[in-house]
Formats: C-alpha cells, sequence, structure tokens
C-alpha cells in the first residue's frame, strides 16, 4: 500500500475517532484526535509534493504547530506545570501567524493596482463588513477576557481570519479560477468553522456544534490541499490588461 494511502486512511480514521468519542464524552480522546487531523493533511501534502518552504507551507506548518501545542497541553504533566496562559498565547499566535502567510501567499500573486482602480467599492464594503464582524466578535468575548494582552490577541487573531476570506474573495473575482474557487471556499469553511467554535466556546457547549466545527475545519484543509496541488491556470480571467485598463 502507498504512503498516500496510508496517510489518507489515517486521517479517516482520525476524523472517525473524533467523532466516536465525542458522542462518547471521551473529550480529552476527541481534543486529540482532532488535534492531529491538520498535522496529517500537512505530512501528506510534504511528503508528496516536497514543495519549497513558501508561505502556504509555513501556513500548514504553523497551524499544526498550534495543533500539537493543544494536544500536550492535555498531557497531565504540562497542565499542572506550564502556565494557561502560556498556552493560550502561543497557540493562538501561532494560528493568527499562520492566516497571515495564507493571507499573503493569496495576494502576493494579485496585481494591486488594477484591484484598487477596478475593486474599490468591493474594497470598501468588504472594510465596512469585516469592521462589524469584528465588533461582533469582541462584544460577544469581551465579557470572557481578563487582561489587555488577550484582548490584544484576540483581535489579531480575528483580523487575521477576517484578513483571509478577504483576500481569498478578492482573488477569486480577480482571477475566477478553479484554484481561487477552491482557495475561496477552503476560506469560507475557516471562517464559518471559527464561528461555530466561538458558539461552542462561549455560548454553548453542545456536542453537535463541536462537530460541525470539525467537519468545516476538515473541509477548509480539504479545499486548502486541492488548490495547493493545482497548477495555476493561464486563462485568468481579470489577471491581464485586456479587460481592465
Amino acid at each position: 500500500m502507498s504512503r498516500t494511502k496510508i496517510l489518507i486512511g489515517f486521517i479517516i480514521l482520525l476524523c472517525v475517532l473524533f467523532t466516536v468519542f465525542e458522542f462518547g464524552e471521551i473529550l480529552w480522546l476527541s481534543e486529540v484526535s482532532r488535534g492531529l487531523i491538520v498535522p496529517s493533511i500537512t505530512v501528506l501534502y510534504i511528503t508528496n509534493y516536497k514543495p519549497k518552504i513558501c508561505c502556504f507551507a509555513l501556513f500548514l506548518i504553523l497551524f499544526s504547530l498550534a495543533e500539537i501545542v493543544s494536544i500536550l497541553s492535555l498531557l497531565p504533566v504540562v497542565e499542572s506545570k506550564v502556565p494557561y496562559l502560556l498556552i493560550y498565547y502561543t497557540c493562538n499566535g501561532l494560528y493568527a501567524t499562520a492566516y497571515s502567510f495564507l493571507v499573503f501567499n493569496i495576494i502576493r500573486t494579485l496585481n494591486i493596482r488594477v484591484i484598487a482602480r477596478n475593486f474599490y467599492i468591493h474594497l470598501f464594503v468588504l472594510a465596512i463588513l469585516n469592521s462589524y464582524l469584528l465588533y461582533v466578535l469582541f462584544k460577544i468575548m469581551s465579557p470572557f477576557i481578563l487582561d489587555i494582552g488577550e484582548i490584544f490577541i484576540e483581535i489579531a487573531y480575528n483580523i487575521a481570519i477576517l484578513m483571509v476570506l478577504s483576500a481569498s474573495l478578492i482573488n477569486f473575482i480577480y482571477k475566477d479560477t478553479q484554484k481561487s474557487l477552491l482557495m475561496f471556499l477552503g476560506s469560507l469553511c475557516i471562517v464559518f468553522s471559527e464561528v461555530i467554535q466561538l458558539a461552542y466556546l462561549y455560548i454553548s457547549s453542545k456536542i453537535l456544534l463541536d462537530i460541525l466545527y470539525t467537519i468545516l475545519l476538515v473541509a477548509a484543509f480539504y479545499f486548502f490541499y486541492k488548490q495547493a496541488i493545482l497548477n495555476e491556470e493561464e486563462s485568468s480571467v481579470l489577471s491581464g490588461n485586456e479587460v481592465f485598463k
């Protein structure tokens, strides 16, 4: 059996185990199972395609590191000796940095002048929408935030997520390719998964919310993986000067 099939089978097994442990209310095992999914996808991507150290690879690596740190924090030794805030800042800092690399990976191929000249209305609407969403997210979390450091990291984290969605949307409108569509779908799943996780953590700790969060997270990385292995199509609708001058 090939290494690829083994890794895919392992990822599917982790998804099944997460669901079983979640319904069985063995929460620490469900967290471990879920936490290994993204690192396994990262290993699958790196071993199969051996990419250069690029923004997308760094996104996967940093996100995987955050998941691994989260898993290690469940160990009794770590949980008893390592301060909670250190784990909190480390994980969220890694997540925010990972999303920042993903944003840069998206925008580095865009013609900023063309976008600013032809999509200024889109950018204005996105800026207003992002500001409103950031305000709503902060209002939900504010009763649970204890110090200024947490406020800073939560704002940075949420800005990074919203920037991923905005950049991928503009990228899709600009290029109109299968690769850009997959990136946008992945970003959409990421944002919805974060909203669901927010509801699970701060509003209602229902098992179905946690499962839905995991489904969206896995779907997001499936779309990211699929777009990463595609070559950029040559027939990018708005990448040239034929349409906008």
